[in-house]
């Protein structure tokens, strides 16, 4: 009788027989096998052999899926790699997924899948073997290996459990534990790269059982040394695992992993970008191959760079280490900067120290920094600079990366700063700390980030030391941070404001929409007003009528973005399916205006061809201004033949709000009539709103009684005029604004104006949010005028505002500060006066009572190289002057500003009304002020 113990192991005995049995040779399976790519025809089967060429990593691919498998083979080298690309070879940020980098010859493909697998790969050129598991682990193993060419190489691979064993030529060259985001089971192949020709034979699939792990977990032991590598490059390996690229004389880039076991996940730059990536040419420096030395638990690397125009030198250390803590790498840089003998040296744009790119950039989320107060915040990650963000915590700051788009974040990128204020000394005077003040700095592309101190005069023997720490947080850790810390205040991440995007076709609902302050991935199409700049459109939600949603244009508002059309053939009976085929469109919207002053709203189209965004067809069509409830509006397009590509852009060039929801698209089939209500054509001219005199660059009406802006009724520089916390009114009939004491210390003015992104909402402007003022145009710019006219109606109040010195309120200032047309004394009467450029002043014996309409006006000509002042009173002349200080030929940037003084905002308060109000860059005659004063 056999035993129970003897049919066990006749059952152990009879698996295995026929997993052996299970063996397949090439002559019979591997013609079954198919290609991937599947266009690939660059593998020959002949005779049990396998003969293939390619340039980029193709591969047969076995039919069945396997969870614990050897794959062995006889590898021989026919013709070595040609094509030698690789991820790090130069700057990117982005690696491919595959991790496919060339100068390899022949692979082992086991538990692969589309987009995931291990691929064991020899390189004759480096004469390596290496373990790659893509995408989540990169190069997990190089071993140095002897790869001849037309000589076979028995290597085989066997996938056991979470063991992968890598043999060659029967010694066992890698033995890996997978622990670390595990690859169970998937397909086997064979395969080629890099315009090599290889032969395979003695293909053999061995399926193996299950075997229980027998590894066990031991704290990682970090054992660093430096090799040659790909590209000759300089690469730091722990044990068998390439973990860093250091740079070279040409490529500053350098690229880390942070944690054993996983992809790359960071590059940085080695060098100071003084340079400001060629902006300032003068700054540039070059730099000297690192010198490496230690090695095993800990390993250093010294570089230096010198200026090209040898006015400073950068000396730099970099030290590899683990932390056992977190499990992640660390690399510490310690670098001096130190200005050379001779001229003072101006930094430009500052000293941008540190610069790095996390890598796949588009899928991170938010960037979390420590501000000055140790406070932490975030700004969300997008293809949009938010701008510079001035409060970083200078010496013990910190920055990380958390969250990801698709995939899950397993470390963060992390940078730890640790600058001590005893290393900024002034070269004059030792005992002096000199203070400076870290910002950051970000380029176009909104992932490359980095930090710097402001610019700066430096003198000769000034030195600058700065430490910081590239690593990696677990994410635990950074989740924690992340919760701790806020959105950073801005304008650009306003988390009331949002973004409306495009991603719907044939019709827009405007229903898809993210908050400024919320994170969205790259490939999304959002409405944009312009390059890098807030949207001044707004999300309406409730808005009564379609959807409910609804894009709302205030003044001087817009949004333009490309729709998600494609060319799929037109299929009337598969609306969900349309295309932008050639033929008569017909959109439609359904619009609204509120008290829309101008020329009102627009929808404007563009059809452009797909690969050369060459235009082929626009179309504006004006919806009306004023104010009417939800209406259909509509017309009918030609889509030419070759258009591949359809934008949308929708504004407001006027003040009042335009309304616009349920936009929609449908091709007319041959023949069809347009609905009766929906025009035949654009409706392309604006309806009528009034002109400003001949020669007048301002017209401000008063008009709109409501909102923060002031429609420009007038062409030329000066667009509508920004308020903050002023009260509209009507006085004896005249619109007007109220300039008076903010009571109540609120805040009423658009943060994305030009008042309060380049004023107000500016450090500079601490404490002034809550003055009265009225402002438009800009500093920069400008040139000589030939003349100049200011003209306005005011009622002042009893007593002007308090301020920095007093005893006067400035009316209208014209040209940054160059001509004032003002009051003079604290309380009425008011002697009317004009300051022309500071220091000239024209006053008049006229006075100004409170409570009480006048109009004032001041003109100014050239004359003999200086200005020849006129001042009017209720349109009579009351005063004239020359200015002894102030060239007729001087520039005279276009900018206006009403009731105080411009720079610092700190004097002239006016206090009272000022209502409609006129600027023209010519000299007005007296017949001409007269009719104004009408």
């Amino acid at each position: 009788m056999i035993g129970f113990r003897s049919l066990v192991r006749c059952h152990i005995f009879f698996v295995l027989v026929v997993l052996l049995i299970a063996a397949t040779s090439p002559a019979q399976e591997i013609a079954k096998w198919t290609a991937r790519p599947a266009e690939w025809k660059g593998a020959v089967v002949t005779d049990g052999k396998v003969a293939m060429t390619a340039d980029k990593w193709s591969f047969l691919i076995a039919p069945d899926e396997h969870t614990h498998i050897e794959l062995s083979a006889n590898v021989t080298i026919a013709e070595a790699a040609k094509q030698f690309q690789f991820f790090g070879n130069g700057w990117s940020a982005w690696p491919p997924p595959d991790w496919g980098d060339q100068g390899f010859e022949a692979a082992l493909l086991v538990r692969g899948a589309k987009d995931s697998g291990f691929r064991v790969q020899l390189s004759h050129k480096q004469q390596t073997i290496g373990l790659v598991k893509y995408p989540d682990g990169g190069y997990l193993r190089v071993v140095p290996c002897e790869v001849k060419l037309n000589q076979p190489h028995a290597v085989s691979v066997t996938a056991q459990g979470d063991e992968i064993v890598v043999r060659v030529d029967g010694r066992e060259r890698i033995r890996y534990r997978d622990s670390f985001l595990p690859l169970t089971a998937g397909g086997i192949g064979i395969g080629t790269s890099s315009a090599a020709r290889v032969v395979l034979d003695q293909v053999v699939v061995k399926p193996l059982p299950n075997v229980p792990t027998k590894s066990v977990d031991r704290p990682h032991v970090a054992r660093f040394a430096v090799r040659k590598w790909l590209g000759e490059r300089q690469w730091v390996f722990d044990g068998d695992e390439p973990i860093l690229e250091l740079h070279n004389e040409q490529d500053p880039s350098c690229f880390a992993k942070l944690k054993p076991g996983y992809k790359p996940q960071l590059t940085f730059d080695s060098h100071w970008g003084l340079e400001n990536q060629g902006a300032f040419p003068d700054a540039a420096s070059k730099w000297t191959e690192p010198v490496v030395s230690d090695g095993g638990e800990s390993l250093k690397a010294t570089w230096s760079a010198r200026n090209v125009k040898n006015r400073f030198i950068t000396r730099s250390t970099l030290t590899v280490g683990f932390d056992s803590r977190r499990g992640t790498y660390t690399y510490d840089i310690d670098s001096e900067l130190e200005v050379l003998p001779g001229e003072p040296f101006h930094f430009r744009y500052g000293f941008d120290f540190e610069h790095h790119t996390p890598l796949d950039p588009f899928r991170w989320q938010y960037l979390i920094a420590k501000r000055k107060s140790g406070e932490l915040y975030h700004r969300p990650v997008y293809p949009i600079d938010p701008g510079p963000q001035n409060d970083l915590e200078t010496y013990h700051g910190q920055r990380v990366w958390f969250g990801r788009h698709v995939d899950q974040m397993h470390v963060a990128p992390a940078i730890e700063y640790g600058i001590k204020a005893d290393w900024n000394r002034d070269p004059k005077d030792v005992a002096k700390i000199m203070p400076r003040k870290l910002n950051t700095v970000v380029c176009a592309a909104f992932y490359d980030t980095g930090v710097s101190f402001e610019p700066e005069t430096a003198a000769p023997g000034t030195k600058l030391r700065v430490q910081y720490r590239y690593t990696g947080y677990p994410a635990a850790e950074a989740e924690s941070l992340f919760q701790q810390s806020r959105i950073y205040d801005a304008p650009t991440l306003d988390p009331q404001h949002h973004y409306l995007f495009a991603d719907e076709w044939p019709k827009l609902t405007f229903s898809q929409f993210v908050p400024l302050s919320q994170t969205w991935i790259y490939g999304r199409t959002p409405f944009m007003t312009a390059h890098n700049t807030r949207p001044t459109y707004e999300l309406e939600k409730n808005c009564g009528a379609g959807s409910g949603f609804a894009m709302k244009l205030g003044p001087a508002s817009y949004g333009k973005a490309n729709l998600p059309v494609r060319r799929l053939g037109f299929q009337p009976e598969l609306p969900q399916a349309v295309g932008l085929d050639k033929g008569r469109w017909v959109m439609t919207a359904l619009v609204k205006s509120v008290n829309a002053h101008g020329p009102g709203g627009r929808i404007e189209l563009e059809a452009t061809q797909a690969k050369t965004n060459k235009p082929l067809a626009t179309a504006k069509h004006y919806v009306g201004n004023g104010s009417f409830d939800w209406k259909r509006t509509g017309f009918v397009f030609d889509v030419p033949e070759e258009a591949g590509a359809l934008t949308i852009a929708f504004g407001n060039s006027g003040t009042g709000e335009m309304l616009v929801t349920d936009v929609e698209f449908k091709r007319l089939a041959d023949g069809e009539a347009p609905p009766s209500d929906i025009a035949s054509r654009p409706n392309d001219q604006p309806p009528s709103f009034g002109s400003a005199p001949a020669g007048a660059i301002a017209d401000y009406r008063m008009l709109e009684g409501k909102g923060n802006f002031v429609f420009n009724y007038a062409t030329g520089p000066l667009g509508h005029l920004d308020l903050a916390n002023l009260e509209w009114v009507v006085d004896d009939g005249r619109p007007a604004l109220r300039f008076a004491d903010n009571l109540t210390s609120q805040k009423n003015y658009r943060r994305d104006s030009g008042l309060g992104r380049n004023y107000l909402g500016h450090p500079a402007y601490a404490g002034k949010e809550t003055l009265p003022i009225a402002l438009t145009g800009h500093h920069g710019g400008g040139g000589p005028i030939k003349g100049l006219t200011l003209a306005t109606w005011i009622k002042p109040a009893a007593q002007m505002g308090k301020s920095t010195h007093g005893g006067k309120g400035d009316v209208i200032g014209y040209g940054a500060r160059r001509f004032i047309l003002g009051l003079h004394g604290q309380q009425a009467p008011y002697q009317l006066a004009a300051r022309i450029n500071v220091n000239d002043i024209i006053a008049t014996d006229t006075k100004l009572e409170a409570d009480r309409w006048a109009h004032i006006a001041m003109t100014a000509e050239p004359f003999d190289g200086q200005w020849r002042v006129r001042l009017f009173h209720n349109g009579q002349p009351v005063g004239e002057g020359l200015t002894n200080m102030f060239p007729s030929d001087s520039p005279i940037v276009p900018s206006l500003i009403l009731g105080a003084e411009l720079f610092y905002f700190h004097d002239a308060y006016y206090r009272g009304l000022i209502g409609h109000t006129l600027v023209f860059e010519r000299t007005l005659s007296l017949a001409e002020v007269t009719e104004l004063a009408k």
